[in-house]
């Protein structure tokens, strides 16, 4: 049988470039090579004790069978009081919240639930990679917009405005950013919000890395203006914040109507999300928080590693001022390399593994991107190896 038996929807659905580079570096390693691993997004720290115990205690007491779809009502209650302490924002946990495995997760059922098919929806570039499958996935066409990288990579609304058709739907925004780490100003969502208003589009805020921020800089929430709460869906998630990437808990915030399709499509999906993984979130959010702020003390130690070690390397420059999550978006100046042949050039010759600035879209040509999620040892090791290759590619 000559024709593929994969389902043409999967066509335009490339996989994700982070794991290209991890499986070429996982190769590496198996053949005894050491490697710095800047491409995981993801802390290297534990889970906090607390957080474990409370899913053991569940699971001893016998809490091991289906929740709600929505989630444990605990859960939705533990996030509700947490919007309002972090963000300032009201939602009925009985009818505005519901809990998903991962942020990835409240993404693709809200796009699924909203967008009808050829719906537009505007997304940064750069920008997480899966905000263009998963719009895709739910029938839409994603519309790149670039972003304003010296102003904390806020989205270039003047040139957003020109791709706007009769089918734009959405806009999608991220602060603190992935990949270069920008972190928008109060007036800078308020701009954007502004701007969804004005053009009647819904706003998804992808909130992944709103608890990890440096040097002053906050997370403001576009939901906390006026008239957006209606209009603002949000995909949250506790993976970063309390190192719970493994556990699968996320959330969507958003109008009744939306949380209701949301829920209809983890009917037919996932069903409901791991019991006693829910029991350890609500000890993560209503448990002491000095485990997440000793982890962005230790970010921001890492993170000026990598400033320095990047301002230190020929051909080298940090493109944006990364005042959160845990990134560094770097520009090069190497003749003849692309960011992927640079990346290539790093892991073979440096023992770096770093992605490729393409993963995140067009505008990400001529970047890499550098993950300081590992420990500080390795941010130290890793920038001394890419300084090396630098000083070899330059000279």
């Amino acid at each position: 049988m000559s024709e593929s038996l994969v389902s043409s929807r999967l066509v335009h659905i490339p996989f994700a470039g982070v794991r290209k580079v991890f499986e070429k570096a996982a190769r590496l390693e198996a053949q005894g090579r050491n490697v710095i691993h800047f491409e995981i997004g993801r802390p290297d720290f534990d889970t906090p004790p607390h957080i474990k115990e409370a899913a053991k205690k569940a699971l001893d007491k016998g809490f091991v069978h289906y929740t709600p779809n929505l989630g444990t009502l605990d859960l939705r209650q533990a996030l509700s009081e947490s919007l309002m302490t972090y963000k300032n924002l009201t939602y009925d946990p009985l009818t505005e919240i519901m809990v998903t495995a991962g942020g990835q997760e409240a993404m693709y059922l809200s796009l699924m639930a909203l967008l009808e098919p050829g719906d537009e929806v505007l997304l940064p570039d750069p920008g997480y990679g899966q905000f263009t499958t998963c719009v895709r996935l739910a029938g839409g066409v994603p519309v790149p917009y670039p972003l304003l990288l010296d102003q904390n990579s806020a989205p270039d609304l003047g040139a957003a405005q020109m791709l706007l058709s009769d089918r734009t739907r959405a806009i999608i925004v991220n602060s603190p950013h992935n990949p270069t780490g920008g972190v928008m100003t109060p007036q800078q969502v308020e701009t954007v919000c502004g701007f969804a208003k004005k053009y009647d589009l819904l706003l998804f805020s992808d909130d992944a890395y709103d608890r990890m921020v440096f040097e002053g800089s906050r997370f403001v929430s576009p939901a906390s203006f006026s008239g957006m709460k209606e209009k603002t869906v949000i995909w949250g998630s506790l993976s970063k914040t309390y190192s719970m990437t493994g556990w699968r808990i996320g959330y969507v915030a958003a109008p009744a109507d939306v949380v209701a399709g949301a829920v209809k499509m983890q009917q037919n999906v996932l069903l409901s999300v791991c019991s006693f993984a829910q029991a350890g979130a609500v000890a993560a959010l209503q448990g002491p928080q000095v485990c997440v702020e000793n982890m962005v003390i230790e970010f921001e130690r890492r993170r000026r590693v990598i400033l320095e070690g990047v301002s230190h390397s020929p051909g080298l420059s940090a493109l944006t001022d990364p005042r959160g999550a845990f990134y560094v978006f770097v520009r090069h100046d190497t003749p003849g390399r692309d960011s992927s042949a640079l990346a290539d050039y790093l892991l073979d010759h440096g023992g770096v593994a770093v992605v490729p600035g393409t993963a995140f879209g067009e505008n990400g040509r001529g970047c890499f991107r550098i993950s300081f999620a590992t420990s500080y040892e390795d941010c130290k090791e890793g920038m001394e190896r890419i300084l090396k290759c630098m000083r070899e590619l330059v000279s």
